[in-house]
C-alpha cells in the first residue's frame, strides 16, 4: 500500500469514526430532557439506578461488565460509552471489558459482534488501558 492510500484510509477511517463522548453526551442530553419534563419519574430512576449499580451480593464491577454486555447485545450506542465510562472511574480493565463482550456475543450472535468496535472506541476515548 502506498503512501497516499494509507493516509487516505486514516482519513476515511476518521472521518467515519463515531464519537462515544458524543454519545455519552447524548444520553446526558435525554437524562436532562426527561429531569425537565418528568422530575419525579426520573427522581425514581436514578434512585433505581443507584441502587441497582451498587455493591450488593455482585461488585460494582461485576454488574459495570453486565450493563457493558447488555448495552452491546441491545446495540445502544450511548449505554455503551455510558457503562464504559463507568468502567474507567472503577479502574476496569479493557481486557475485562473484551471479555464480557465475548459472552455477550456468545449468547446474543454475530450481530452484537460489530459493536465490539464501539466498546473498543470507547476505552480509548475514556481512557480504559
Amino acid at each position: 500500500m502506498g503512501k497516499e492510500e494509507g493516509k487516505m484510509k486514516n482519513k476515511i477511517k476518521e472521518e467515519s469514526k463515531i464519537s462515544m463522548r458524543g454519545m455519552y453526551h447524548e444520553l446526558n442530553s435525554a437524562y436532562e430532557l426527561m429531569s425537565k419534563s418528568a422530575p419525579e419519574y426520573m427522581k425514581s430512576f436514578m434512585e433505581y439506578f443507584v441502587d441497582t449499580e451498587k455493591t450488593g451480593i455482585l461488585p460494582e464491577k461485576t454488574k459495570v461488565l453486565i450493563s457493558i454486555a447488555i448495552a452491546v447485545t441491545s446495540k445502544c450506542l450511548p449505554c455503551i460509552a455510558f457503562h464504559v465510562s463507568n468502567a474507567a472511574e472503577i479502574d476496569i480493565s479493557k481486557q475485562e471489558i473484551l471479555e464480557a463482550c465475548q459472552v455477550a456475543v456468545f449468547m446474543s450472535g454475530s450481530p452484537s459482534f460489530v459493536y465490539i468496535k464501539y466498546v473498543n472506541d470507547a476505552c480509548e476515548e475514556f481512557g480504559v488501558e
